[in-house]
């Protein structure tokens, strides 16, 4: 879901009221009015943000057990000139920090993958990776299998996998789980149906793939 982008809608009004800051006399009283204006815009902006994340990451933290995050060197997209202002007008800090307490809360866990896990270069389908991508390229197009699929989506199946990867613990029984929706107690194997790296039979971890592949792509369209 995209993001409200707040800085971005309110910016004609900023820079105006930025202007007319600027005009007014210093230690006047209209420069007074002014300041207090433009600060009134700002905390508008940044109140609207933390909204949008507030909402997305409590719906995220309440729905899902386990929530992955990629650990993103936002301090070096900043320094992008050209990503700078769509990057914090997005406030993916916030949002990682919101997640930390809130999966927390809901008794569930937050995954962050490494900075240099390359969910986007790699291919959701064979495992294949590419050796560069460049951030144009919204489709990804494997030349191993022909797999053709939204960049995001293809990461996002990636950061799952990763998950489901290291997902599997024990119960207080010993038995092994399968993790579920936050709050909800995880369902119990069969004896005798685990698999290395796996919970549940081949044909569950077939539809249980299958459903949250729709669930992605549905969105991120």
């Amino acid at each position: 879901m995209p993001g409200p982008k707040a800085l971005r809608a309110g910016l004609r009004r900023l820079a105006r009221l930025g202007k007319a800051h600027s005009r007014t006399q210093l230690g006047s009283a209209n420069r007074s009015k002014a300041a207090r204006r433009l600060t009134r815009h700002h905390a508008r902006v940044a109140a609207l943000r933390a909204d949008a994340l507030h909402k997305a990451t409590t719906r995220l933290a309440a729905r899902y057990e386990t929530v992955v995050v990629e650990d993103l060197n936002v301090t070096g997209m900043l320094a992008n000139r050209r990503l700078a202002r769509a990057v914090a007008d997005q406030g993916f800090g916030a949002a990682r920090r919101m997640l930390e307490y809130k999966t927390r809360w809901n008794g569930g866990r937050l995954v962050v993958a490494d900075r240099w896990f390359p969910s986007s270069k790699t291919c959701s389908g064979c495992g294949g990776r590419k050796p560069s991508l460049s951030l144009s390229e919204r489709t990804y197009r494997c030349e191993a299998c022909g797999l053709v699929l939204g960049r995001d989506v293809n990461a996002a199946i990636n950061l799952r996998d990763l998950a489901a990867s290291g997902a599997e613990r024990r119960n207080a029984c010993g038995g092994d789980v399968r993790p579920g929706p936050a709050g909800r107690p995880p369902a119990k194997q069969e004896p005798g149906t685990a698999h290395a790296g796996k919970t549940g039979t081949a044909a569950a971890q077939a539809t249980a793939a299958w459903t949250a592949d729709a669930h992605i792509r549905s969105h991120l369209r």
